[in-house]
């Protein structure tokens, strides 16, 4: 962990725009907030054994439409299609399935899809094998979409190297019925909830990243 009496201009700057991200948000932890006064970067995430970027989120039990609402409160953005998904009353909704613990701890791990290279087999049923089978990640729950958009900023993504972080939840079907699942996209004014159709043989670009979780021990 960096100290950022030592960073250059730039960097300062940005560990400053993602701090007041933090504050804006709501996002902003006590532990985050120590470590800054103590000149410390709180934002720079760590790597696993394997080279993923991992990072924590603390659970918020609530429904679509509190997290929409909530969402929408501290200035993040949405669409249509991921609305349609939190506020779903279909056996495969949100409210249902989707909710995380109040106050639990989620690690999360992030790992590239550039890790299979040949574009026919980057699919997202072998993506989803990958963190699973290989790693032994846990297929994470939707609701930890609206908790990463509150931890990470378009600039983390940026210098991650990342375009997109996409969450492989069971689907939830949108509006039109196609299952889709959660990703955080880039915009102008920053990272959205947006929602992409998620069919097993579905391929993905690379430069993207898959959201698990880690089990806990």
């Amino acid at each position: 962990m960096g100290d950022i009496g030592t960073l250059p201009g730039e960097r300062l700057a940005g560990l400053l725009a993602d701090l007041c991200h933090k504050v804006q948000h709501g996002g902003l932890t006590l532990d985050e907030l120590a470590l800054f006064t103590q000149r410390k970067n709180p934002f720079s995430f760590m790597r696993n054994e394997h080279g993923h970027f991992v990072f924590k989120v603390t659970g918020l039990d609530l429904t679509g439409k509190e997290e929409l609402r909530r969402l929408t409160a501290a200035g993040f953005c949405t669409d249509d299609w991921p609305r349609s998904c939190l506020l779903s009353k279909r056996h495969d909704g949100y409210d249902k399935n989707h909710r995380l613990v109040e106050g639990q701890e989620y690690q999360i791990v992030l790992m590239p899809t550039d890790e299979i290279m040949c574009d026919t087999d980057c699919t997202n049923d072998n993506l989803r094998k990958r963190g699973t089978e290989k790693y032994g990640y846990g297929n994470p729950l939707a609701g930890i979409a609206p908790r990463i958009l509150e931890s990470v900023s378009d600039r983390q993504m940026k210098e991650m190297g990342f375009r997109h972080i996409i969450v492989p939840h069971n689907p939830i079907k949108d509006r039109q019925g196609s299952p889709s699942v959660f990703c955080l996209s880039p915009h102008d004014d920053g990272l959205w909830l947006s929602a992409t159709w998620f069919e097993p043989c579905d391929r993905r670009d690379v430069g993207n990243v898959f959201a698990f979780i880690v089990p806990a021990s």
